[in-house]
């Protein structure tokens, strides 16, 4: 019975860590597309933000943070699959809800050229912040093994 209990409690706070990383996730991303998006609006490509599209932007990155997160229950071995995987689902649902939901992609080149720049911008700068302290915690723990090797 304890057994059981303690594995509920740790499966409760694990998936508790993933909300909150989702979360973290989420804000993170929303808060870097406002800056890429305001940064090209000032060049002349997007149209300048307003407070319905700063909510669009806020539900596409809702969006891609909720998938994230179902995807994260998933064990993906692979770093490229792992990448590939989230990169596309942040390109399908930006696409998706651009065309589709929202309507506001501009069908021209310097639009998507720019469009796909601050994605690859948003997605590295989302995981390089939002997952500092697992890289972190990664390091650590290999230290703490290469030093018992050593042993």
């Amino acid at each position: 019975m304890k057994q059981t209990l303690k594995q509920t409690s740790k499966r409760k706070l694990e998936i508790f860590d993933r909300v909150i990383k989702a979360l973290a996730s989420f804000t993170v991303s929303y808060a870097f597309v406002v800056i890429a998006y305001v940064l090209i609006s000032y060049m002349g490509v997007f149209d300048p933000i307003d407070n319905k599209t700063a909510l669009q932007l806020m539900c596409i990155c809702l969006v891609i943070a909720v998938l994230h997160f179902i995807f994260g229950f998933f064990e993906i071995k692979s770093i490229p699959l792992y990448f590939l995987l989230y990169f596309g689902v942040v390109v399908a649902v930006v696409l998706f809800m651009g065309i589709v939901i929202f309507d506001f992609l501009v069908m021209d080149i310097t639009f998507f050229v720019c469009l796909a720049v601050m994605l690859v911008i948003v997605f590295a700068g989302t995981y390089l912040i939002a997952y500092f302290e697992d890289w972190k915690k990664v390091q650590e723990i290999n230290k703490m093994i290469r030093e018992n090797k050593e042993l």
